[in-house]
């Protein structure tokens, strides 16, 4: 009970597809933690100084993407709200917090298809500064928690 409690919570909070902060948004991007294309692709550009050619294929890739992390992002949606029209008991609970199970796997399968896609168009320099980057941001996200942490 208290798994399917998390799941709905978590689902409920963070299903929101516009990526906004705030109550109902995750700061991580649109939808239940998917990725923003457009952030990732600006990101990767500024940072790893991609050629007119990797910019084109990069957007190419989010763009094949797109209706699917558009689909997940209306299924989270669609889940949150039929949560919001449940009462507490309702067995329905259970059935939607496998489905947000469901499609938080997909999400996962989806985002590292892409990301693969998108490091086969990197040079091995540009894969280096990305792991690079990568770990900066882990540190980032450590030092921000700590400090958190400290303030309470």
């Amino acid at each position: 009970a208290f798994v399917t409690i998390a799941v709905i919570s978590v689902g409920a909070y963070a299903a929101d597809a516009d990526g906004r902060r705030g109550p109902d948004r995750h700061a991580g991007g649109p939808g239940f933690g998917l990725p923003d294309p457009g952030m990732m692709i600006g990101r990767m550009a500024r940072h790893l100084d991609l050629d007119d050619t990797q910019r084109e294929s990069m957007k190419n890739i989010m763009e094949a993407a797109k209706p699917e992390f558009k689909a997940l992002r209306e299924q989270f949606r669609a889940n949150r709200d039929a949560l919001q029209t449940l009462d507490a008991g309702d067995p329905e609970i259970q059935n939607i917090a496998i489905s947000n199970g469901e499609l938080a796997t997909e999400g996962t399968l989806l985002f590292a298809r892409v990301r693969g896609e998108i490091h086969a168009v990197l040079t091995e320099e540009q894969l280096a500064k990305a792991a690079e980057m990568k770990e900066q941001r882990k540190e980032d996200r450590k030092e921000r928690g700590e400090r958190r942490i400290e303030r309470r």
